[in-house]
């Protein structure tokens, strides 16, 4: 079996807060109420290496912590590293003031990354507000491309005809074409809103389902191990501090934690070459567990984040 070449993070991704104005069915993050603190972050960032190239954010609604962002924005232009993704429900705000002014200071900082839009039936936004939070965010940045949707397949096959004529409703909102590359089994793939100031990509993604629930273990054949490189080689720093090697919803879980952020970055990579976890994620592969644990499985799943929460699960 193929060896995996074991974990070296490119990228931390903080989770700004667990705060979140919405309460969706397929997210697993446990809302307590908690906002990452700044100084310890810019810290944390001091002390990484080069290799650490880039900076994302996540929640919780990332932008109900609006300080964090702008002041470790602040430190990531002064390091010279780049940005990923602030990952949005886009319907935080109260007032367009408040939205324009919030986002305006992002862009003052010097964030030029990306946005991230979820969109679809679980966050159950109104049209008219997600419209105008992209509007807004294209005015201020002025750049075609800022912005893409991340959007969740429902199990209800009402909602997935809902989601696809709001994104039919969205284009001719945005005066976009439309242009449709999905699996039609799954569902699953790329809608592109586009018009010639407006580059929209949609993703639309399965459902994950956690390791204990009997809906992720319905698959016909495995997953592919690709030694997690799709969610991983980052460093997720929770609301909370504490740091997972990944941002699959699977890091929730205490066995994938190796540290937290008020440890440096040495000893961040000191502790994950000692976790269990760590070395069956990046260097034997997840799928190395199969055989082992096939009495305790109910079945097949091709999502590696469940296998791996499963894993996680009855190591307790």
């Amino acid at each position: 079996m193929k060896k995996g070449t074991g974990f070296f993070p490119t990228e931390i991704i903080f989770a700004v807060t667990d705060r979140c104005n919405k309460h969706c069915g397929h997210c697993y993050v446990q809302q307590k109420n908690i906002d990452l603190d700044i100084e310890k972050c810019k810290t944390f960032i001091e002390s990484c290496p080069e290799n650490i190239e880039r900076i994302g954010f996540s929640g919780g609604e990332p932008f109900l912590n609006i300080n964090f962002i702008e002041e470790i924005v602040k430190t990531t232009v002064s390091k010279d590293m780049m940005f990923d993704q602030i990952i949005t429900n886009g319907d935080w705000w109260k007032s367009e003031n408040q939205l324009e002014s919030v986002l305006k200071r992002i862009y003052d900082a010097g964030f030029d990354g990306k946005i991230g839009l979820s969109y679809d039936s679980f966050h159950g936004q109104e049209l008219n507000r997600i419209v105008t939070f992209i509007k807004t965010v294209h005015r201020i940045w002025n750049q075609g491309d800022i912005l893409n949707i991340q959007s969740v397949i429902s199990e209800n096959p009402e909602k997935i005809i809902e989601d696809l004529e709001n994104f039919d409703k969205l284009a001719l909102a945005l005066n976009c074409n439309v242009e449709l590359e999905l699996n039609k089994k799954t569902g699953k793939g790329v809608i592109l809103l586009e018009n010639d100031e407006i580059y929209l990509p949609v993703y639309r993604e399965i459902q994950s389902f956690k390791g204990n629930d009997e809906r992720a273990w319905k698959s016909r054949k495995w997953f592919k191990d690709d030694f997690c490189e799709g969610p991983g080689q980052v460093l997720f720093v929770h609301s909370d501090g504490n740091i997972a090697p990944c941002c699959g919803f699977a890091n929730e879980n205490k066995e994938l934690f190796i540290g937290t952020v008020s440890e440096n970055y040495q000893q961040i990579m000191e502790n994950a070459r000692h976790n269990k976890m760590v070395k069956i994620c990046y260097e034997n592969g997840l799928s190395k567990k199969i055989k082992e644990l096939k009495k305790k499985m109910p079945g097949k799943t091709d999502d590696i984040c469940a296998f791996c929460d499963f894993v996680c699960k009855i190591s307790d």
